[in-house]
Protein backbone atom coordinates (compact mmCIF):
# COMPACT_ATOMS: atom_id res chain seq x y z
CA UNK A 1 0.00 0.00 0.00
CA UNK A 2 2.61 2.46 0.74
CA UNK A 3 4.48 1.80 -2.15
CA UNK A 4 1.70 2.31 -4.86
CA UNK A 5 1.47 5.86 -2.57
CA UNK A 6 4.92 6.70 -3.10
CA UNK A 7 4.80 5.69 -6.87
CA UNK A 8 1.78 7.48 -7.41
CA UNK A 9 3.61 10.50 -5.81
CA UNK A 10 6.81 9.86 -7.59
CA UNK A 11 5.05 9.60 -10.91
CA UNK A 12 3.04 12.74 -10.59
CA UNK A 13 5.95 14.91 -9.79
CA UNK A 14 7.98 13.94 -12.78
CA UNK A 15 4.71 14.42 -14.75
CA UNK A 16 4.32 17.81 -13.77
CA UNK A 17 7.85 18.25 -14.21
CA UNK A 18 8.34 17.05 -18.36
CA UNK A 19 4.79 19.23 -18.44
CA UNK A 20 7.05 22.42 -17.41
CA UNK A 21 9.61 21.44 -19.58
CA UNK A 22 6.86 21.38 -22.56
CA UNK A 23 5.64 24.55 -21.85
CA UNK A 24 9.66 25.71 -22.11
CA UNK A 25 9.88 24.46 -25.05
CA UNK A 26 6.14 26.53 -26.26
CA UNK A 27 7.52 29.40 -24.84
CA UNK A 28 10.94 29.60 -26.91
CA UNK A 29 9.79 28.31 -29.61
CA UNK A 30 9.19 31.72 -31.47
CA UNK A 31 11.92 33.57 -29.29
CA UNK A 32 15.69 32.89 -28.39
CA UNK A 33 16.26 33.59 -24.15
CA UNK A 34 18.13 36.47 -24.86
CA UNK A 35 14.65 37.84 -26.78
CA UNK A 36 12.56 36.58 -23.85
CA UNK A 37 14.42 38.15 -21.30
CA UNK A 38 15.92 41.22 -23.31
CA UNK A 39 15.70 44.18 -20.82
CA UNK A 40 17.01 41.95 -17.99
CA UNK A 41 20.00 41.04 -20.20
CA UNK A 42 20.56 45.08 -21.51
CA UNK A 43 20.43 46.17 -18.00
CA UNK A 44 22.96 43.68 -16.39
CA UNK A 45 25.05 43.96 -19.47
CA UNK A 46 24.93 48.39 -19.37
CA UNK A 47 25.79 47.98 -15.30
CA UNK A 48 27.97 45.16 -15.32
CA UNK A 49 30.11 45.44 -18.66
CA UNK A 50 28.78 49.41 -19.43
CA UNK A 51 27.24 47.80 -22.43
CA UNK A 52 30.11 46.25 -24.39
CA UNK A 53 29.43 42.18 -23.30
CA UNK A 54 28.90 40.07 -25.61
CA UNK A 55 26.18 36.74 -25.49
CA UNK A 56 27.15 33.55 -25.56
CA UNK A 57 24.28 31.18 -26.25
CA UNK A 58 24.95 27.75 -24.25
CA UNK A 59 21.61 26.09 -25.48
CA UNK A 60 17.92 27.32 -26.22
CA UNK A 61 17.49 27.39 -22.40
CA UNK A 62 21.41 28.98 -21.14
CA UNK A 63 23.33 31.59 -21.98
CA UNK A 64 26.73 33.47 -20.61
CA UNK A 65 27.14 37.21 -21.00
CA UNK A 66 30.76 38.14 -20.60
CA UNK A 67 32.98 40.41 -21.75
CA UNK A 68 36.50 39.07 -22.84
CA UNK A 69 39.08 40.59 -20.05
CA UNK A 70 37.02 41.23 -17.53
CA UNK A 71 36.66 39.07 -14.01
CA UNK A 72 33.13 38.95 -14.43
CA UNK A 73 30.26 36.79 -16.19
CA UNK A 74 26.59 36.18 -15.51
CA UNK A 75 24.61 33.29 -16.76
CA UNK A 76 21.00 32.80 -17.12
CA UNK A 77 19.27 29.71 -16.81
CA UNK A 78 15.50 29.18 -17.80
CA UNK A 79 13.78 25.86 -17.29
CA UNK A 80 10.25 24.59 -15.49
CA UNK A 81 9.02 28.79 -16.23
CA UNK A 82 12.06 29.57 -13.52
CA UNK A 83 15.00 32.39 -14.33
CA UNK A 84 17.85 31.92 -12.27
CA UNK A 85 20.68 34.52 -12.70
CA UNK A 86 24.24 33.77 -11.67
CA UNK A 87 26.56 36.57 -11.34
CA UNK A 88 30.33 35.80 -10.64
CA UNK A 89 32.80 37.89 -9.75
CA UNK A 90 36.78 37.69 -9.13
CA UNK A 91 39.03 39.97 -7.31
CA UNK A 92 42.59 39.46 -6.65
CA UNK A 93 41.89 35.36 -7.49
CA UNK A 94 38.80 35.15 -5.03
CA UNK A 95 34.85 34.65 -6.57
CA UNK A 96 31.99 35.19 -4.93
CA UNK A 97 28.68 34.46 -6.78
CA UNK A 98 25.35 36.51 -6.54
CA UNK A 99 22.84 33.88 -7.50
CA UNK A 100 19.19 34.05 -7.47
CA UNK A 101 15.91 31.90 -9.39
CA UNK A 102 12.93 34.15 -10.08
CA UNK A 103 9.81 31.60 -10.30
CA UNK A 104 6.60 32.45 -12.57
CA UNK A 105 8.93 34.24 -14.94
CA UNK A 106 7.15 32.84 -18.22
CA UNK A 107 4.99 36.36 -19.03
CA UNK A 108 6.86 38.90 -17.33
CA UNK A 109 6.11 42.70 -18.51
CA UNK A 110 8.49 45.41 -19.23
CA UNK A 111 8.55 46.67 -16.28
CA UNK A 112 8.60 43.25 -14.12
CA UNK A 113 11.93 42.60 -15.90
CA UNK A 114 12.93 46.15 -14.97
CA UNK A 115 12.19 45.45 -11.26
CA UNK A 116 14.06 41.79 -11.61
CA UNK A 117 16.93 43.19 -12.92
CA UNK A 118 17.04 46.44 -10.72
CA UNK A 119 16.93 44.49 -7.70
CA UNK A 120 19.52 41.48 -8.59
CA UNK A 121 21.99 44.20 -9.54
CA UNK A 122 21.93 46.13 -6.30
CA UNK A 123 21.94 43.27 -4.11
CA UNK A 124 24.91 41.91 -6.27
CA UNK A 125 26.86 45.49 -6.19
CA UNK A 126 26.35 45.60 -2.26
CA UNK A 127 27.73 41.79 -1.86
CA UNK A 128 30.70 42.77 -4.48
CA UNK A 129 31.92 45.65 -2.37
CA UNK A 130 31.58 43.45 0.68
CA UNK A 131 33.61 40.44 -0.81
CA UNK A 132 36.37 43.59 -1.90
CA UNK A 133 36.48 44.88 1.55
CA UNK A 134 37.24 41.31 2.80
CA UNK A 135 40.07 40.28 0.33
CA UNK A 136 41.29 43.89 0.53
CA UNK A 137 41.40 43.09 4.59
CA UNK A 138 43.15 39.66 3.70
CA UNK A 139 45.53 41.04 1.50
CA UNK A 140 46.69 43.89 3.26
Amino acid sequence: MIWTIIILVVAFILIKFFIELSKDKDDLQGQTLDKKFNVIINMLNDVVFNGNGAITKIDNRELNLYEVGTNQLVKLQYSTGSLTIDWRYKYYQKEIVHSKQYNNVRNLSLFEQQKIAKAFIDEGLYKIEIHKLSVSSDIF
